[in-house]
């Protein structure tokens, strides 16, 4: 009885190790750093790159405004030009632009639904906040929870 609960419990720490390794290499690669800003009323929107930076993808999170993306992380595309850097999704079976910065100190967020866009301003002190992994791990549980 002795032996099989030795083997049992090697098994179990195997299969254990072998799930874990599984998931971790489930993981998409994500940029070290989330970038956050900042805007008027109290919103944030965090940013973070996810996968190969050839694939023009972040994974964008907006906080503190009343709308249905509160706290919504969405995976956008990343268009950069000489202009600006553009986050877009599809909204309605459309690409919609939904935040837009222009150079180093900010732009506007644009929200389904609203007349107005919001400024929003490149926060440091923000951007030290975010965790990447984290951020990661938050928008990862949300699609396996559809």
């Amino acid at each position: 009885m002795l032996v099989y609960r030795k083997w049992t419990a090697l098994l179990v720490a195997a299969l254990s190790l072998w799930l874990g390794q599984v998931h971790a290499e489930q993981r998409p690669e994500v940029a070290d750093q989330v970038v956050a800003y900042m805007g008027t009323q109290g919103a944030k929107v965090w940013t973070l790159r996810i996968g190969d930076r050839a694939a023009n993808e972040a994974l964008v999170q907006i906080e503190g405004v009343d709308h249905d993306w509160n706290m919504r992380i969405q995976k956008m595309q990343v268009e950069k030009t000489s202009r600006d850097t553009r986050y877009s999704t599809t909204v309605d079976g459309k690409k919609y632009v939904v935040l837009i910065i222009q150079g180093s100190w900010g732009g506007e967020l644009y929200l389904p639904g609203e007349a107005q866009p919001l400024q929003v301003g490149y926060s440091e002190g923000l951007s030290h906040q975010g965790n990447a992994q984290a951020f990661l791990t938050d928008y990862l549980a949300t699609q396996e929870a559809q």
